[in-house]
């Protein structure tokens, strides 16, 4: 009953407190909706920013030699033609001109394996996409961009699901690609009907390696579906999704900002010094203190799924692992507000304090990727995420709405859990330390008269 009082009491406090609601409880849905909105579809990224080259792997499933065989046997039966002078190589049109261009080789980089080998890159992260020529590639292309004819060539690119914003700029990538070579057919068909009308013959096919490498150069050419698929049947996520996590993770850590001020605010008005004396234990008063603590990030993430759900549309998948990471999640926050606050009421002033909301807060939602996605982010700040609960939360949320399992998420969960327990073992030595000095000083010598 007095740690129910205790919490009670403190959560009167704080919901009469208008700026502590508003930082809390207000300002993430309004940051939520504004970034959700404004990168709905994609995720932009910052001018100051350099991002690093994604790397990819790409599937050849056709055969050469097969494809050129095929090829000349087509031509010569079809349209009585053997161009011997005409070298089109589509396969050095995609690797050579293209992927190897100037401008696409500062955004991608590419390796070649084989299917079985490069899936298992893109499950492990090791590369973001991959790209696969389909059986027939150069057959098709070949019949393409030199006869009337024209064959389906499906190009697909797989995406891995926690590398959505590395995935959307390759696959626009590979849409720049079939919008340009798309151009190529275009040329190609004024060239044909030429020949044809002017009954020209394989004379006028001649000049067709000077033209083609002409085009071939602007990346102009074959129009290519271009299927955007993810692996284990996975869906990207979405802005919304994205910054109803990121948001949701960076501001249960205010909570924890509240709760470093508790012990001393009381101590301040003599609040504390009455709930010794009405024999209230100091056990007692920090785990109401965690309490609140973690009932105001409960709350938090409460409202901001609800919202977010029905404002924003974010599909929360498999709600129980949901209540399992929320759980955990203001556990670890409650541990490290009352962490926080042990250490404010043993120095005596706020500085630790309103240094954890005004720094430490911006820098731990920076490693989390409560700001940018971590795969925009340079190397080093990934490698530094695990530092943020609030990287540990998002990722854990991220993954349960990709459709992963609590399995999945065991590490995540296993983590806020240990971080809360630590955190929580610290504030009950350095606050239990505090009240031992506190006695010491305050013991009353009897002298005799």
């Amino acid at each position: 009953m007095k740690v129910l009082s205790i919490i009670i009491k403190d959560f009167k406090t704080i919901l009469s407190d208008k700026q502590a609601i508003i930082l809390t409880m207000l300002m993430p849905i309004i940051l939520m909706t504004i970034l959700s909105l404004a990168l709905k579809g994609s995720f932009i990224r910052s001018n100051s920013l350099e991002i690093e080259r994604i790397n990819i792997a790409v599937v050849k499933k056709y055969n050469e030699n097969s494809d050129n065989i095929m090829f000349e046997k087509t031509l010569k039966k079809v349209m009585d033609i053997t161009p011997d002078n005409v070298e089109i190589n589509p396969d050095k049109i995609f690797f050579e001109d293209f992927l190897e261009s100037k401008e696409v080789s500062k955004l991608l980089k590419y390796t070649v394996a084989e299917e079985k080998d490069a899936l298992e890159l893109l499950n492990k992260g090791e590369v973001a996409a991959v790209i696969v020529l389909p059986d027939k590639f150069l057959y098709n292309m070949k019949i393409n961009l030199i006869t009337p004819f024209r064959n389906n060539v499906d190009i697909k690119v797989l995406t891995h699901a926690d590398k959505s914003m590395a995935g959307e700029i390759v696959t626009s990538v590979m849409e720049a690609y079939a919008d340009s070579m798309s151009s190529v057919i275009i040329g190609k068909n004024v060239l044909i009907e030429s020949v044809s009308a002017n009954d020209l013959g394989q004379s006028g096919y001649d000049n067709m390696e000077e033209i083609m490498e002409g085009m071939s150069s602007l990346m102009k050419g074959i129009s290519i579906n271009i299927e955007n698929t993810v692996v284990e049947g996975r869906e990207s996520v979405t802005s919304s999704e994205y910054y109803a996590v990121a948001m949701m993770s960076m501001f249960i850590l205010f909570a924890a900002g509240q709760g470093g001020r508790m012990l001393l605010e009381e101590k301040d008005n003599q609040t504390y010094q009455r709930m010794v004396i009405a024999d209230i234990s100091k056990t007692h008063i920090l785990a109401g203190k965690f309490f609140t603590v973690f009932l105001i990030a409960s709350v938090q993430i409460l409202i901001m799924i609800a919202f977010s759900y029905f404002a924003l549309k974010v599909k929360w998948k498999d709600f129980s692992s949901i209540f399992i990471i929320s759980i955990t999640s203001a556990f670890a926050v409650a541990g490290l507000g009352i962490f926080i606050g042990s250490l404010t009421y043993s120095m005596g002033n706020y500085k630790l304090a309103n240094t954890f909301e005004n720094v430490i807060i911006q820098i731990m939602a920076l490693l989390g990727g409560s700001f940018f996605p971590l795969d925009l982010l340079p190397d080093v700040i990934q490698k530094l995420g695990f530092l943020s609960l609030n990287g540990v939360a998002l990722k854990a949320f991220l993954k349960i709405i990709l459709g992963y399992s609590i399995r999945d998420i065991s590490k995540n969960i296993l983590t806020l859990a240990i971080t809360g327990t630590i955190f929580t073992i610290l504030a009950l030595i350095i606050f239990n330390k505090e009240e031992s000095v506190d006695v010491k000083h305050n013991k009353i010598t009897s002298v005799k008269a």
